[in-house]
Protein backbone atom coordinates (compact mmCIF):
# COMPACT_ATOMS: atom_id res chain seq x y z
CA UNK A 1 0.00 0.00 0.00
CA UNK A 2 1.44 3.58 -0.64
CA UNK A 3 1.94 6.14 1.34
CA UNK A 4 0.17 9.42 1.37
CA UNK A 5 1.74 12.20 2.57
CA UNK A 6 -0.15 14.81 4.61
CA UNK A 7 1.13 18.16 3.74
CA UNK A 8 -0.62 19.95 7.03
CA UNK A 9 2.73 18.61 9.00
CA UNK A 10 5.97 20.50 8.63
CA UNK A 11 7.59 17.24 8.31
CA UNK A 12 4.61 15.86 6.36
CA UNK A 13 3.00 12.72 8.86
CA UNK A 14 2.20 9.95 6.23
CA UNK A 15 -0.92 7.97 6.00
CA UNK A 16 -0.25 4.25 5.98
CA UNK A 17 -3.21 2.55 6.37
CA UNK A 18 -5.12 3.22 9.58
CA UNK A 19 -2.28 4.70 11.25
CA UNK A 20 -0.32 7.58 11.16
CA UNK A 21 3.56 7.63 11.20
CA UNK A 22 6.17 10.23 10.85
CA UNK A 23 7.64 10.98 7.24
CA UNK A 24 11.18 11.73 7.41
CA UNK A 25 11.52 12.78 3.65
CA UNK A 26 11.99 16.10 2.61
CA UNK A 27 10.20 17.48 -0.62
CA UNK A 28 13.23 18.15 -2.24
CA UNK A 29 15.13 14.61 -1.43
CA UNK A 30 11.67 13.05 -3.20
CA UNK A 31 12.01 14.76 -5.95
CA UNK A 32 15.33 14.09 -6.54
CA UNK A 33 14.73 10.64 -5.98
CA UNK A 34 12.10 11.25 -9.08
CA UNK A 35 14.51 12.35 -11.35
CA UNK A 36 17.31 9.80 -10.70
CA UNK A 37 14.69 7.02 -11.06
CA UNK A 38 12.98 8.77 -14.48
CA UNK A 39 16.75 9.91 -16.13
CA UNK A 40 18.52 7.01 -15.09
CA UNK A 41 22.30 7.54 -17.30
CA UNK A 42 20.69 8.67 -20.12
CA UNK A 43 23.78 9.16 -21.96
CA UNK A 44 21.83 12.29 -24.56
CA UNK A 45 21.10 13.56 -20.76
CA UNK A 46 23.14 16.46 -19.52
CA UNK A 47 20.87 17.84 -16.63
CA UNK A 48 17.69 17.82 -15.20
CA UNK A 49 16.22 19.77 -12.30
CA UNK A 50 13.57 20.84 -10.97
CA UNK A 51 13.07 25.14 -10.52
CA UNK A 52 10.58 26.99 -8.34
CA UNK A 53 8.82 29.73 -10.79
CA UNK A 54 10.16 32.38 -8.96
CA UNK A 55 13.52 30.55 -10.16
CA UNK A 56 15.19 28.91 -7.50
CA UNK A 57 16.82 25.34 -7.88
CA UNK A 58 14.53 23.18 -5.84
CA UNK A 59 16.10 19.56 -6.72
CA UNK A 60 18.20 18.03 -9.21
CA UNK A 61 21.22 19.46 -11.16
CA UNK A 62 21.27 22.53 -13.61
CA UNK A 63 23.32 22.91 -16.88
CA UNK A 64 25.65 25.10 -15.09
CA UNK A 65 27.89 23.67 -12.24
CA UNK A 66 29.45 26.83 -11.64
CA UNK A 67 26.20 29.44 -11.65
CA UNK A 68 23.27 26.76 -10.81
CA UNK A 69 21.08 29.76 -9.31
CA UNK A 70 21.73 32.01 -12.71
CA UNK A 71 20.64 29.23 -14.87
CA UNK A 72 17.95 28.48 -12.57
CA UNK A 73 16.72 32.03 -12.68
CA UNK A 74 16.99 32.12 -16.34
CA UNK A 75 15.05 28.80 -16.98
CA UNK A 76 11.98 30.30 -15.11
CA UNK A 77 12.45 33.70 -16.99
CA UNK A 78 12.29 31.61 -20.23
CA UNK A 79 9.75 30.06 -18.92
CA UNK A 80 6.99 33.02 -17.86
CA UNK A 81 7.77 34.97 -20.83
CA UNK A 82 6.30 32.37 -23.46
CA UNK A 83 3.50 32.10 -20.86
CA UNK A 84 3.28 35.63 -21.01
CA UNK A 85 3.33 35.95 -24.48
CA UNK A 86 0.55 32.63 -25.39
CA UNK A 87 -1.84 34.25 -22.59
CA UNK A 88 -1.90 37.77 -24.44
CA UNK A 89 -1.07 36.96 -28.47
CA UNK A 90 -2.26 33.45 -29.03
CA UNK A 91 -4.70 32.73 -26.14
CA UNK A 92 -3.56 28.98 -25.76
CA UNK A 93 -2.25 26.76 -22.94
CA UNK A 94 1.64 26.40 -23.24
CA UNK A 95 2.93 22.90 -23.14
CA UNK A 96 6.53 23.03 -23.13
CA UNK A 97 9.58 25.45 -24.55
CA UNK A 98 12.54 23.85 -26.25
CA UNK A 99 15.33 26.57 -26.85
CA UNK A 100 18.21 24.68 -29.47
CA UNK A 101 21.90 25.53 -29.79
CA UNK A 102 24.52 24.21 -31.89
CA UNK A 103 25.36 21.31 -29.53
CA UNK A 104 22.38 21.27 -27.07
CA UNK A 105 18.95 21.78 -26.45
CA UNK A 106 17.21 23.05 -23.20
CA UNK A 107 13.23 21.97 -22.94
CA UNK A 108 11.02 23.30 -20.11
CA UNK A 109 7.61 22.27 -18.57
CA UNK A 110 5.13 23.21 -16.12
CA UNK A 111 4.90 20.60 -12.99
CA UNK A 112 2.76 22.49 -10.92
CA UNK A 113 1.53 26.60 -10.90
CA UNK A 114 4.82 27.07 -8.86
CA UNK A 115 7.24 24.25 -10.38
CA UNK A 116 9.01 24.00 -13.64
CA UNK A 117 10.78 20.73 -14.82
CA UNK A 118 14.11 21.94 -17.22
CA UNK A 119 16.26 19.03 -18.91
CA UNK A 120 19.55 19.96 -20.90
CA UNK A 121 20.14 17.12 -23.82
CA UNK A 122 22.71 16.63 -26.72
CA UNK A 123 20.86 18.09 -29.76
CA UNK A 124 20.50 14.89 -30.85
CA UNK A 125 18.18 13.73 -28.60
CA UNK A 126 15.43 11.75 -29.33
CA UNK A 127 12.70 15.07 -28.01
CA UNK A 128 9.72 12.70 -27.89
CA UNK A 129 11.80 10.60 -25.27
CA UNK A 130 12.92 13.55 -23.43
CA UNK A 131 9.21 14.70 -23.40
CA UNK A 132 8.10 11.53 -22.24
CA UNK A 133 10.52 11.26 -19.78
CA UNK A 134 9.62 14.64 -18.30
CA UNK A 135 6.23 13.81 -18.31
CA UNK A 136 6.66 10.91 -16.00
CA UNK A 137 8.09 12.77 -13.49
CA UNK A 138 5.16 15.36 -13.48
CA UNK A 139 2.98 12.74 -13.02
CA UNK A 140 4.73 10.90 -10.49
CA UNK A 141 5.27 14.13 -8.67
CA UNK A 142 1.45 14.75 -8.88
CA UNK A 143 0.86 11.18 -7.05
CA UNK A 144 3.62 11.51 -4.31
CA UNK A 145 3.24 15.00 -3.55
CA UNK A 146 -0.61 15.49 -3.90
CA UNK A 147 -1.13 18.94 -3.06
CA UNK A 148 0.99 20.27 -6.30
CA UNK A 149 -1.83 19.33 -8.12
Amino acid sequence: MPIRIDPRSAMGAAHNGGRYTQQTKSVESILEEILQQEFTSDAPIQSASIVSKTGLLIAGRAASVAKPETFSAMAAIMYSSAEATRTDALKDRLEYIVGTFRSSKLIIAEVSSSLLIVVTTDREADEAKVLENMNKVITRTKQELVWLR
